[in-house]
């Protein structure tokens, strides 16, 4: 499998060849905006942590939680992602901090003080379109620095809430992974298959809607064939 197929070289490679074209709802974020963002989550985070470490997305649905995630894939760590829950309550937030026992917790500067998290155990960043960890976007994404990242190396995480037993993590998703699910939802997307349809794709291969949402639009090879004539 190229090194381009994988997701965080697929945003690149976009933000370079169509930097206006756009992620979609509810994203709503074009791919230069949505590079600048992951390279200034990526650059604050390789600042303050190892390659590897596992970070919480704690976000609603959108260009925020699409930026931290790209960030944490461009910086070589394992995304996590809790959608929506700091406004739900701090219920979810501790619950999947305990469970997921994450090196940072990323969230929206809306959120950032409300959180029920211990900081003298858990770093904490905000992180979105105008800052990143208190410092401008535009500044901080201009100090990332490309990482290696194999095929191999842990990407993302799915965290499941409530339950019998509580939230629990569900088996890592590496790299390649990710670029194996995405070929197939590309495939079935030129085939006409509806949203429902590659849904069912994604949760087959361990991907929640927020997630399969964000990362297919960026492959290059996942938009529908034109029709006879």
């Amino acid at each position: 499998m190229p090194v381009g197929r994988l997701p965080g070289p697929a945003l690149r490679r976009r933000a370079e060849r169509d930097p206006e074209g756009r992620l979609g709802e509810p994203y709503d974020c074009d791919f230069a905006g949505l590079d600048r963002r992951a390279r200034a989550v990526a650059a604050e985070l390789g600042r303050l942590l190892p390659p590897g470490s596992r970070v919480l997305l704690d976000y609603r649905q959108g260009a925020d939680l699409a930026g931290a995630f790209y960030g944490c894939l461009y910086a070589g760590m394992t995304a996590v992602p809790l959608v929506g829950g700091g406004r739900a309550g701090a219920e979810p937030v501790a619950e999947a901090v305990e469970r997921c026992r994450p090196a940072a917790v990323l969230t929206g500067a809306d959120a950032w003080t409300a959180l029920a998290v211990d900081r003298t155990r858990t770093r904490v960043l905000e992180a979105d379109g105008v800052r990143v960890g208190g410092r401008p976007v535009d500044r901080t994404a201009q100090e990332w620095r490309p990482v290696g990242v194999l095929r191999t190396a842990p990407a993302y995480e799915r965290y499941l809430t409530g339950g019998p037993g509580g939230g629990r993590v569900e088996p890592v998703l590496r790299h390649g992974d990710l670029a194996g699910a995405l070929g197939e939802l590309a495939a079935a997307a030129r085939q006409g298959t509806p949203e429902d349809g590659l849904g069912w794709i994604a949760g087959v291969h361990g991907l929640e809607d927020a997630v399969w949402r964000m990362l297919l639009p960026v492959q290059d090879d996942a938009r529908p064939r034109p029709g006879p004539g």
